[in-house]
């Protein structure tokens, strides 16, 4: 299975918004509008959770929402060159484990948007 992390990371990021505009519809409708299937929500639902996403469903909108602000912040650098930036929300959280260090001042850029 050949994996795209750009395709992913914009998945993220449609995730993220639908989910923070509490625009996500029922499980069918959710998956649906992501393209995939509706399996495929529960189990990334399930992972976003497992990485401190506090989600949570509402039965009576029949849509998922954040039960706290939540922040998306990405930045991908290749040397000094900025190739991809998602921002989205209200509070950040660390799912991602650090990166080694490369040097020149990248942490700096990437947190500088």
């Amino acid at each position: 299975m050949k994996i795209n992390i750009f395709e992913e990371l914009f998945l993220l990021q449609r995730v993220d918004h639908l989910i923070r505009t509490r625009a996500t519809g029922t499980p069918m409708e959710f998956a649906s509008r992501l393209s995939i299937c509706q399996r495929d929500v529960y189990r990334l639902i399930a992972n976003l959770k497992e990485q401190g996403f506090p989600i949570a469903y509402d039965r009576d909108a029949d849509t998922y929402y954040y039960t706290e602000p939540v922040k998306l912040d990405i930045c991908i650098m290749v040397g000094t060159e900025k190739l991809l930036t998602i921002q989205g929300g209200e509070k950040k959280l660390n799912f991602f484990s650090p990166l080694p260090d490369l040097g020149s001042g990248v942490a700096d850029i990437c947190s500088a948007s």
